[in-house]
């Protein structure tokens, strides 16, 4: 047995296939009387699960098992933030009454929001997706952090992803994170030994993108033409 880390992925290599590992967490978010952020429940399990869930999915992975580990008690936060969990399954189709599992905290009473989200997927090891020379990269989405984020057109969703994940002509997607697109396009190009020229500065590289509001895709110039989303499209730059 091999483990790995890509990025925020931990990989299992299991046989012909990879067991992937997404995970992510929030704190002091809820409607409790300790949070700092203020938001329906339903809405913080939302986005943890799309943030955890696609990292998976940028990977080529299927996920089958979702795990929530909530700091809070099961009636009726724990309720409302697992509603937002299946709600965002529900997008890329996941069986929601058999592949969601997790716990509460029913011993003592809480008074701030705490939650972990764990992603396991599988996907086969003999498909790769690899950003090459004189690839493009596009931003999908906005990045968007904080209050931004709701009620926003302009911000990647699950089923969006998936749609992308399907195309062939797509190599690498990469989720952006906090730490914003020029990060992870820098990890890309250490990745794969490349150089990345920069052609759009209209965009905030350095800004956070909250849970995952955008990603970065990279394909042929050739196949631009062929995406077909409904939310904003930014030719960044190109691998060489």
């Amino acid at each position: 047995m091999i483990i790995k880390k890509i990025r925020d992925l931990t990989i299992v290599d299991i046989e012909d296939k990879e067991l992937v590992i997404s995970c992510d967490s929030s704190g002091a978010i809820g409607n409790k009387d300790m949070d700092v952020v203020k938001i329906s429940p339903d809405i913080v399990g939302y986005f943890g699960a799309h943030v955890a869930l696609c990292e998976n999915i940028a990977y080529g992975a299927t996920p089958i098992t979702i795990v929530n580990t909530l700091s809070v008690e099961m009636n009726n936060t724990g309720k409302e933030i697992i509603k937002g969990i299946k709600k965002a399954a529900k997008l890329i189709d996941i069986d929601t009454e058999n592949v969601i599992t997790g716990s509460t905290e029913e011993n003592f009473p809480t008074i701030q929001t705490g939650i972990g989200i764990t992603v396991i997927g599988i996907k086969e090891k003999n498909i790769n997706f690899k950003t090459e020379k004189e690839n493009i990269a596009i931003l999908v989405g906005l990045p968007k952090v904080g209050e931004e984020v709701l009620n926003s057109n302009d911000i990647l969703t699950l089923d969006i992803l998936k749609r992308l994940r399907d195309n062939n002509y797509i190599h690498e997607i990469v989720p952006i994170g906090s730490k914003g697109i020029l990060y992870e396009i820098n990890e890309i190009s250490k990745l794969w030994d490349l150089e990345f020229k920069l052609l759009n500065y209209n965009v905030d590289l350095y800004k956070s993108a909250g849970p995952a509001t955008c990603a970065v895709i990279t394909l042929k110039e050739e196949n631009l033409k062929n995406l077909n989303i409904d939310i904003p499209l930014i030719k960044l730059g190109k691998f060489n």
